[in-house]
């Protein structure tokens, strides 16, 4: 699976243009957590969609054109795997993996490394789709392995020592039909559906956004993902008691 996936993935980022971190809906909660004295800072697997400020920051990544990129601005790139990640232990004060863990045969092993090189009180930003109600033939070109149930997210997240401490409930679109139409464009023209995302679905959906305004849930997890295709988690690794 990950030799398919940096397949994809190499041809998907390979249309080299770098989406600004500042255009996610995360980044205004991110800046409010970061600490401001030398903050060490990691992206999983974003390709050239950064959810963080690219200088100085740590990324690892399956893509190497997207490594190629993300350095050249002044990241610190590893090409690797989540499930061995190669850092040292309580490192990081902030992690981000947006839409990898379900990539990724051995979650469990992916979690345990990100609460391996966390500091304890830092904060851990995952996004995954929900629900296998949702499958479509576009998840099976993507190379998911899962789509996650409720139940599943919030056992991955509390079994390795994290807090929920918001979330946002994200719904991109539950038609199979667009999906199975863009899973098939996707595998004959990936570099065009990804320059097509970036020049139009990506700043139509950004207004959307900013129009809707959607809130981030502090209680109700597993209830309130019962029917969304789509979920954003900040959580924050638990300090452990000392003796």
């Amino acid at each position: 699976m990950q030799e398919e996936n940096e397949k994809l993935y190499t041809s998907i980022w390979s249309a080299k243009k770098i989406r600004s971190h500042k255009f996610w809906i995360t980044w205004e909660k991110f800046k409010r957590l970061i600490p401001g004295n030398d903050p060490k800072l990691l992206d999983i697997g974003c390709g050239i969609r950064p959810r963080i400020p690219i200088k100085g920051s740590y990324f690892l990544d399956l893509s190497k054109p997207a490594l190629e990129v993300l350095e050249k601005l002044g990241g610190i790139c590893e090409h690797g795997d989540i499930t061995s990640l190669p850092y040292k232990d309580n490192y990081f004060d902030l992690i981000n993996a947006a839409e990898v863990f379900e990539h990724i045969e051995d979650d469990k092993k992916a979690a345990e490394e990100v609460a391996r090189v966390l500091k304890p009180g830092g904060f851990f930003c995952i996004s995954v789709p929900m629900n296998m109600k949702y499958w479509t033939r576009f998840d099976e070109k993507v190379n998911h392995v899962r789509r996650y149930e409720p139940e599943e997210v919030y056992n991955l997240i509390s079994k390795n020592g994290f807090k929920v401490k918001c979330f946002l409930v994200n719904n991109p679109s539950k038609s199979a039909l667009y999906k199975n139409f863009a899973s098939r464009f996707l595998s004959l023209f990936p570099k065009l559906a990804v320059n097509l995302e970036e020049r139009f679905l990506l700043p139509f959906a950004k207004l959307v956004e900013e129009i809707r305004k959607p809130k981030w849930q502090l209680e109700g997890f597993v209830e309130r993902l019962k029917d969304s295709s789509g979920v954003i988690v900040i959580c924050q690794k638990i300090i452990a008691p000392t003796v």
